[in-house]
């Protein structure tokens, strides 16, 4: 019965992802942590990191707002803010913190991270050679750094305000993602984007024009 409740509540906890959960393995009972009970206070023993090969632990450990010593209090709001950080950092997919071991008043913490995927590569498409050249300039993606939401919303607006500057006031632009076959945990940004009809004036009303004719004034908005 109890090994039944645990399991629903690790399958639980790891859906919401940004919760303490506890793991367990072949070797080692872990404890449950019971959201129901009264929190109690731990100092953190020591702290893990998996899934940043790409980083050192350290730099994950620091943007958690943890340390080695903390007290802190399980189930509490330590860890909640600690994973909300890294849902804020915008380079995680994923985040979950177990709680891996407890012997007196200690605490063994593991954190987890699934790093979003780096550009391996960006194309454009509907667009011009000079355009391209343009908007590699303007949305600043770049080939080898993490792609984030954050981002791809920032490069749509982008490029959406240099078409409308150039009269394409009803372009297109959608930006997907697909896996690199050829690198691991990379991905090919496509940019697809259509310009749409050029808006042009089609004709110009003047009204309370006593002190110029309209014709003048036409001739001055000739570019419009």
């Amino acid at each position: 019965m109890q090994h039944r409740i645990f399991s629903i509540l690790v399958g639980a906890l790891l859906i919401l992802g940004c919760l303490p959960v506890a793991a367990q393995d072949n070797n080692t009972e872990k404890p449950v942590v019971l959201y129901t009970s009264t929190p109690k206070k731990y100092e953190i023993a020591d702290i893990r990191v998996e899934g940043a090969d790409n980083y050192e632990d350290y730099v994950i450990i620091n943007l958690s707002g943890l340390s080695k010593g903390q007290v802190i209090s399980i189930p509490g709001e330590e860890i909640s803010q600690a994973c909300k950080r890294y849902w804020r950092h915008g380079l995680f997919s994923d985040v979950a913190i177990t709680w891996d071991k407890v012997e007196g008043d200690k605490a063994w913490i593991t954190i987890h991270v699934k790093m979003r995927p780096r550009v391996s590569e960006i194309r454009f498409h509907g667009v011009k050679k000079s355009e391209r050249e343009d908007l590699e300039a303007k949305i600043g993606m770049i080939k080898g750094n993490q792609i984030t939401p954050n981002q791809i919303d920032r490069a749509k607006t982008l490029i959406q305000r240099y078409f409308d500057d150039k009269g394409f006031k009803n372009a297109e632009v959608i930006i997907n993602q697909k896996d690199d076959k050829n690198n691991e945990n990379q991905v090919i940004v496509d940019i697809e984007i259509d310009k749409k009809e050029k808006v042009k004036v089609h004709k110009i009303t003047i009204e309370g024009n006593k002190a110029i004719t309209a014709k003048k004034l036409k001739r001055v908005m000739k570019k419009t």
